[in-house]
């Protein structure tokens, strides 16, 4: 039996509704304490580093280079990298800025500090790097999540290894389309992460901070970077982080 047409129209405006209505509670959820980060960092973090040479309650505070190392709360040994300038997220034209210092370039060379947390050393191949969307995350300040990555995660990246370039494909990730390129570390030091996506994939308004961006290292030594677009219609919220495992069972 056919469905008649007005039915099926309806099941889709029902549906979109849906989707509409969870997003914001989403949003109102997960952004009701949304300066925490930018807080911590403004008023505890960088006084203290300023006033009595200690960056407590963060682990490392760098003014000169506009950085502060937070450990989060979730995970065994997962770190956040926040500016000391207020850079709201993915989506601030302060990202676009050349003056702006190179986040992910600075994340990356901090990476380390997760292998020294779990007191041995870990295979840059089951780290990581993360920022998540507008729509998800839950801060309203610019942060780079350092952490262990998922093992699958890892296997699917060696099993895709030999067709990876730096011309960008598309793969499925945990049922997610990802954008998909290799870098090389010079790559990453010499051009802020955020333009290279923003100028180089099709169909991107830097504004609209749909876009998570993840970070990892192939068998290989080439850097992967990997970015997830939101989708509400398939509820895809563009959180890269979940690329990343924070109780890094992998390792």
């Amino acid at each position: 039996m056919k469905m008649n047409w007005v039915v099926v129209k309806r099941i889709c405006i029902v549906s979109i509704v849906c989707i509409m209505v969870y997003g914001a509670w989403h949003g109102y959820a997960f952004h009701r304490n949304s300066d925490a980060l930018w807080n911590i960092v403004s008023r505890q973090c960088v006084p203290h580093q300023q006033q009595q040479h200690s960056p407590t309650p963060c682990q490392q505070v760098n003014l000169s280079q506009g950085y502060a190392l937070l450990k989060d709360k979730a995970g065994i040994a997962q770190y956040l990298l926040i500016p000391t300038a207020q850079v709201s997220g993915i989506e601030s034209d302060k990202l676009l800025d050349p003056t702006t210092p190179n986040y992910f370039s600075l994340a990356w060379s901090l990476i380390p500090r997760v292998s020294q947390r779990l007191e041995k050393p870990i295979p840059n191949t089951l780290l990581s790097l993360a920022i998540n969307s507008k729509w998800g995350r839950s801060q309203n300040q610019l942060h780079i999540h350092l952490s262990c990555l998922r093992g699958d995660i890892r296997q699917r990246l060696a099993e895709k290894q030999s067709t990876l370039t730096e011309q960008w494909q598309r793969i499925s990730l945990l049922n997610h389309p990802y954008w998909v390129r290799t870098l090389t570390l010079e790559q990453l030091n010499a051009r802020s992460l955020f333009q290279r996506v923003f100028t180089e994939l099709p169909d991107i308004d830097p504004s609209s901070g749909r876009e998570g961006i993840a970070v990892t290292m192939l068998a290989d030594g080439r850097l992967v970077v990997l970015v997830l677009r939101t989708d509400w219609v398939k509820g895809i919220l563009g959180s890269a982080e979940e690329l990343q495992d924070h109780q890094c069972d992998a390792v």
